[in-house]
């Protein structure tokens, strides 16, 4: 039987280790050895006994609080890669080699990577890759550069940062790249999302996949409450729950990760706190909105739900997801550093009170529901044991 090696490099969501795990438990049903090499190591999630952890080797700035670092907004992947460090000489070479080195203990068959450029970097050639995860961090890599995804032009010049990659890499002994996204060139990409919410969408071969939702979606109901899913950042956004306090309809809140005192303090504001997660199907059920600081599984499950959804973003990735919401007329979107509390009180109760909103989610759900299956995690087991 084959070694299949996972990796994870980039991305904070805890989404790469539910798909990664979802990975994992098909593999070693047909008795495969999986071995996971992740960004954040943890054993929350239902891994088989016999799945071997390891640490994933970090990007220089990953060690820090990137959200924390300032400075300019990115337009493309290439500033989201210098960010967390590909401008630093030696950043990508030394990776490659970490890699290199995982490599040698583990001797895997085949790759996935979930976000993991210099894994797809130390694979090529060596060992088959498939690369997996979102369409926003499965950038094509056969485009000569990174496209913008602002309409604004990159805060770092590709020419500039190419030339600082491939001099370090020359002075390892390693292949220089052609471009930035070959980077993420892989033997085959799954690419998990709806093609109306790819950002990559004019520039892909290779079809999108399933989203990766791995729970009963249910179907929407009669439902008239407002359901907030919330994580660390939004707790700390107070204009948020401000504004939903003056709103005045009922909101049912899952804060993810919030203190005693925190749950404490939005009951005080009037909202129902729920003190753990609840089953997506019963959220459907009694939502006429959901509301959720755009996380693609929890948005696709709503479209799929036929329930209108409302991003409340604080990056790229999530203010993309809301902003096709938006073009689909299926809900809205809002920064969540530019809320002002009266103003978002209002546009929540228009849109709450718009029927055409839950007409039009109602009436495109059973499109994005019929393409559900199979999932990209069947999907990539397949490929993997095929590959290996």
């Amino acid at each position: 039987m084959a070694r299949i090696l996972l990796g994870w490099e980039l991305g904070a969501n805890r989404g790469h280790l539910v798909r990664m795990a979802d990975i994992a438990r098909r593999l070693t049903a047909e008795g495969h050895e999986v071995v996971i090499a992740a960004q954040r190591l943890s054993r929350d999630f239902d891994l088989p006994r016999d799945v071997k952890l390891w640490q994933a080797p970090l990007w220089p700035r990953l060690l820090g609080n990137v959200g924390a670092l300032g400075g300019p907004v990115p337009n493309t992947m290439g500033d989201i890669l210098v960010r967390v460090g590909l401008d630093i000489p030696d950043t990508l070479p030394v990776l490659i080699q970490a890699w290199h080195q995982i490599f040698d203990a583990v001797r895997p068959d085949a790759v996935a990577a979930d976000f993991a450029p210099a894994l797809l970097c130390a694979a090529r050639g060596r060992i088959p890759t498939l690369a997996i995860g979102l369409a926003f961090d499965s950038v094509p890599g056969h485009l000569d550069e990174f496209p913008s995804l602002t309409g604004q032009p990159p805060v770092y010049a590709e020419a500039g940062v190419l030339g600082v990659v491939n001099a370090s890499m020359a002075a390892a002994g390693l292949k220089p790249l052609a471009h930035l996204p070959q980077l993420f060139a892989a033997d085959h990409a799954l690419a998990g999302t709806f093609t109306e919410l790819d950002v990559y969408a004019k520039w892909r071969r290779e079809p999108v996949v399933a989203p990766s939702v791995a729970h009963p979606i249910g179907e929407a109901g009669a439902g008239e409450e407002i359901f907030l899913y919330a994580d660390a950042a939004l707790l700390r956004t107070p204009a948020l729950w401000d504004g939903l306090a003056r709103s005045g309809l009922p909101i049912r809140v899952y804060a993810q990760g919030a203190s005693a005192a925190q749950q404490v303090e939005l009951t005080r504001l009037g909202l129902a706190v729920e003190p753990s997660p609840i089953p997506f199907a019963r959220i459907a059920e009694r939502s006429r909105v959901v509301m959720t600081y755009g996380g693609l599984g929890f948005v696709s499950s709503a479209l799929s739900a036929g329930v209108p959804v409302v991003v409340v973003h604080y990056d790229l990735e999530k203010a993309l997801t809301g902003q096709a919401i938006t073009r689909l007329q299926l809900g809205g979107h809002v920064y969540a550093g530019a809320i002002q509390p009266e103003a978002f009180a209002t546009s929540l109760r228009q849109l709450y009170q718009n029927d055409s909103f839950q007409r039009r989610a109602r009436e495109l759900a059973p499109g994005f529901r019929a393409r559900l299956n199979p999932s990209q995690e069947e999907l990539a087991a397949r490929w993997l044991i095929d590959a290996a």
